[in-house]
């Protein structure tokens, strides 16, 4: 008789919360995920956000967010529903927080835009439930020139030579100069 009562605290205490996993769980839609998501939340939930695509309904992405704490996450450009999940004890992703699940979806569905220069995501604040706060959040690319990468030149087979050459004439016409650029990103308006 103990056996099975132990067996059934096993199963019951299995089936109840699991550990608390944080940020990305998955990204189905192959492209890469880019583009900047921040969510504000409260210490009283955590949340379960999954983007699904508007014109196809299929699942693009799913993110694990611990209530209170910071969240950034990066997406996929398209077009998308935000779905959300909210409860206090994570018991797995198909049931999510158990009986005790709170789903809700955000309107309307956003757009995740990229450009060579731009990235526009979105700052979503879920402090305050009755009051929902959607802000545009871009990040800006600058390409600059690596100074040290103008102090040599590259060779056809592709090796750097580090000593300076002058470029109105260089030394041998089968050395180019070349720049190396780095890409600074930056929040924008």
């Amino acid at each position: 008789m103990w056996r099975r009562i132990l067996f059934f605290i096993l199963v019951a205490t299995g089936a109840a919360a699991q550990e608390r996993p944080q940020g990305l769980l998955w990204n189905k839609t192959g492209l890469p995920a880019t583009i900047p998501l921040q969510i504000k939340t409260t210490a009283e939930a955590d949340y379960v956000l999954r983007l699904r695509a508007y014109e196809t309904g299929e699942m693009a992405l799913a993110a694990y967010i611990r209530g209170g704490e910071f969240f950034r996450v990066l997406v996929p450009p398209g077009f998308y529903e935000l779905l959300f999940a909210s409860g206090q004890d994570w018991q797995g992703e198909p049931e999510l927080f158990g009986l005790e699940t709170r789903e809700f979806r955000l309107d309307p569905p956003l757009i995740f835009n990229s450009t060579a220069t731009r990235r526009e995501g979105y700052l979503i604040d879920l402090q305050d439930q009755e009051a929902i706060t959607i802000r545009l959040l871009a990040t800006c690319d600058r390409r600059a020139v690596d100074p040290d990468s103008l102090r040599g030149t590259r060779d056809p087979e592709d090796r750097v030579i580090g000593r300076p050459q002058t470029f109105d004439r260089p030394e041998r016409p089968d050395k180019i100069p070349f720049a190396r650029y780095e890409v600074q990103g930056r929040f924008c308006d």
